[in-house]
Parts: C-alpha cells; sequence; structure tokens
C-alpha cells in the first residue's frame, strides 16, 4: 500500500471531518509531513507489537568483547573508527540498526541456546539490541535472527505521496485508527481527546482480533546463507 492510498482512506474515512483533507481523497499538503509521522508512529507499535519483518546480520567474535551491541556504528561497511568492527555488513547491504529485538541465534553448528541461565552454554540478551556472549570463541561467526523496524517513511514535501508502506492487509485498518488516534489527540478540545480514544480502541481491537486470530503468524527459516556467501564455512 502506497502512502497516496492510505491518505485517501484517512481523508474518506477517519479524518473525513477534519479540514486537513482537501474533499477529494487527499490530504492538504502542508500537513502531510505530520501525518507521516504518525504513520511512522503507527508502524513502529504494530512491528513491535507482530512479528511483521525479520532480519539477520553476521557478527564476528572477538576474544575480549562480550557484550555485541547491534548499531551501525560497529558495523564494517560504516567506516567508523571502532576497533572492532564485528557486525560483518556489505556495502551494498549496509547494517542499519533496525533491531526491535533478537530473536535467535546461530553458530555454524545450529541454534545457540538464549537466555538460560543452567546452561553453560547459553548466550543472553540483556537488552533487545545486545548479545551477551560469555566465553566468546574468536574469529568464529554468528548469524542473529531479529524482528525488524519497517523502514521511516520520508516526512520531507516532494518525497511523501509515492512511498510505500509494507504490513499486512488485515493491519492496514489498524494503522489507520492509530493515525487517526494521534490526529484527534494533538488537537484541542475535550471533544478531540475523548475521539481520539475511541480510535484508540478501534486500534486495540483491531489489533486483538489479528492476535486471536493468529494472522500475523509467519514461519522462522533460519539458514547458513549468509555463513556461506561471507565464506566462513
Amino acid at each position: 500500500m502506497k502512502i497516496e492510498e492510505l491518505f485517501s482512506r484517512l481523508a474518506y474515512g477517519e479524518l473525513s471531518n477534519l479540514a486537513i483533507n482537501n474533499g477529494d481523497g487527499t490530504i492538504i499538503e502542508e500537513k502531510q509531513p505530520q501525518i507521516v509521522q504518525y504513520i511512522n508512529e503507527g508502524l513502529l507499535a504494530l512491528c513491535s507489537r507482530f512479528r511483521l519483518i525479520e532480519h539477520e546480520v553476521l557478527i564476528e567474535q572477538v576474544e575480549h568483547i562480550t557484550h555485541y551491541h547491534l548499531k551501525p556504528a560497529f558495523a564494517e561497511s560504516s567506516g567508523s573508527d571502532v576497533e572492532f568492527p564485528y557486525i560483518k555488513d556489505l556495502p551494498d547491504e549496509p547494517f542499519t540498526g533496525d533491531v526491535i529485538r533478537i530473536l535467535e541465534v546461530h553458530d555454524e553448528v545450529g541454534a545457540v541456546t538464549l537466555n538460560d541461565q543452567a546452561n553453560p552454554l547459553s548466550m543472553f540478551t540483556p537488552q533487545p539490541d545486545i548479545l551477551f556472549v560469555p566465553t566468546p570463541n574468536p574469529y568464529h561467526p554468528l548469524t542473529i535472527y531479529y524482528q525488524a523496524r519497517h523502514s521511516v517513511l520520508d516526512t520531507r514535501p516532494g518525497h511523501i505521496i509515492n512511498q510505500e508502506i509494507e504490513i499486512p492487509f488485515f493491519l492496514e485498518t489498524a494503522l489507520q485508527n492509530f493515525v487517526a488516534y494521534k490526529t484527534y489527540s494533538h488537537m484541542n478540545g475535550q471533544e478531540n481527546i475523548v475521539k481520539g480514544q475511541e480510535y484508540l480502541a478501534v486500534y486495540e481491537t483491531s489489533c486483538l482480533e489479528a492476535e486471536m486470530r493468529d494472522s500475523a503468524n509467519q514461519s522462522f527459516h533460519t539458514s547458513h546463507e549468509k555463513l556461506e556467501m561471507r565464506g566462513f564455512v
């Protein structure tokens, strides 16, 4: 779904009574960046709640490093001045730091145990974007599979309309209601605040229905493809 389509749905639907729509299925140009910012917030909320996007990143263990921060500064492609750029990405596939939470970790053998205090071989995730490796195995790669954010949509005028929103169709209504909630909540007047809360309730209901139906269930496929591509196995 492109932003232009979402604008049309909002203009004819949830935001039809507001002056920010032109009455022809479009949002007035000066308000478009604000609405796109609300869309970005909604996409982050949905991608955090549902496992919609999964990415992977390859790291190479370093003997004295136990905490691996999944941040662009530690990526090989970033050109930063860190001493050990342990994230082994590529210039045409740069790591952007779009981590919501770590899902699985694999070494050359298979899946690694996570967050098991009773297992001496376990690794840990003390924070959503940090992997703690108690006993690093130097130069041995790990593939980290993680739940990812939606790419941030551009709010600059002239760059908005044709951007793609990549969410399943069954969450499009939820996104519309989230944007309506944010729009009304930032307007003056008790009536608008109440209206915003009504749209928030509809958003929550839409999400609960998707959870009950398990609509967002996705098979989780893991492989050593990136290890092989980098020449590690």
